[in-house]
């Protein structure tokens, strides 16, 4: 980005926290038990609030009591939280929102994980970049369900985890 000369300074900065952040996540994801939804679910909110918080958007955490999913191995665990970043990232960079929540919760069996915001939304068929494929094909890696909506006022990304 620097020596194409063609970013801006806030693409940088979003770049490099990006980063930065993923990278505390990677460490942390080190020692995450199997199938741990609720540790992965607290490691993203420690790591995450004080970006939220800097941007004067409201983190909403509704989060019930999760019990481990054993089809998810650590490298499963990994994609999910790319997955869930992926969300949030491309939430607090494009989304212009004022609060998101994210949900977690069981369903029929399943566990169901959601990051729902309540800015600007966008058309599904016409995004640009990698973010959707690349959420579509871990999704696909980890055995989950993906389901993406959006319109203004909200966008909701659902995984659902069997």
């Amino acid at each position: 980005q620097l020596q194409s000369g063609r970013s801006t300074s806030d693409e940088l900065q979003h770049t490099l926290r990006d980063a930065l952040d993923q990278l505390k996540l990677s460490i942390d994801a080190i020692n995450l038990p199997a199938g741990d939804v609720a540790a992965l679910l607290a490691n993203l909110r420690y790591r995450l609030q004080p970006r939220f918080a800097a941007l004067d958007i409201e983190l909403r955490w509704e989060v019930d009591e999760l019990p481990l999913v054993a089809s998810l191995s650590h490298h499963d665990m990994r994609q999910l939280q790319y997955m869930l970043f992926e969300a949030i990232s491309n939430l607090l960079q494009h989304a212009h929102c004022h609060e998101m929540r994210l949900q977690a919760l069981v369903a029929q069996g399943d566990v169901v994980l959601r990051v729902v915001d309540d800015g600007v939304g966008f058309d599904i068929r016409a995004a640009s970049g990698n973010g959707l494929a690349s959420l579509r094909q871990r999704a696909e890696a980890i055995g989950a369900a993906l389901h993406v909506s959006s319109e203004p006022g909200r966008t909701a990304v659902e995984i659902r985890l069997r």
